[in-house]
């Protein structure tokens, strides 16, 4: 058993989480009726002041671990799309094999941002599918 940071029941758990509270949205869209609007608005205004700061931070972050030199990005490294660990068409599995983190982590990013700009990252991983190559390493484990 591998000591991931993300194992089946978190996963699971997240979804549960996603699950309800978008029943719960929708749920108040029957419910609130008129004031719906009015909630929904300040909502995507929250939305559209704290997403602009996330992105800042996570920028700065970047910025400071490479700084300091805590990025471990070999040079001989290459990015491809992954055929051990694949779900779709293997970008996310790619990426995390290439920063060197835990693939469902990767994949959680992957669904929190399709579901915050689903118009942006949709396309981009489509392009990414078609552009960057599969990795063609044997990862069977016949004898």
């Amino acid at each position: 058993m591998s000591n991931n940071r993300f194992n089946k029941n978190s996963i699971l758990l997240i979804i549960g989480v996603l699950l309800v509270v978008f029943g719960l949205w929708r749920l108040s869209e029957q419910v609130l009726g008129v004031y719906y609007a009015q909630i929904w608005y300040f909502i995507n205004l929250t939305i559209s002041i704290v997403w602009p700061i996330i992105m800042i931070g996570g920028g700065i972050l970047l910025m400071v671990a490479a700084r300091k030199g805590k990025l471990d990005l070999a040079k001989d490294r290459r990015l491809f799309r992954s055929s051990k660990s694949r779900k779709l068409g293997g970008v996310c599995g790619g990426m995390a094999e290439y920063l060197s983190v835990d693939s469902a982590m990767v994949r959680v990013i992957a669904i929190v941002l399709t579901i915050m700009c689903w118009y942006i990252v949709i396309p981009l991983y489509i392009l990414f599918w078609i552009v960057i190559p599969y990795d063609t390493k044997d990862h069977s484990t016949w004898v």
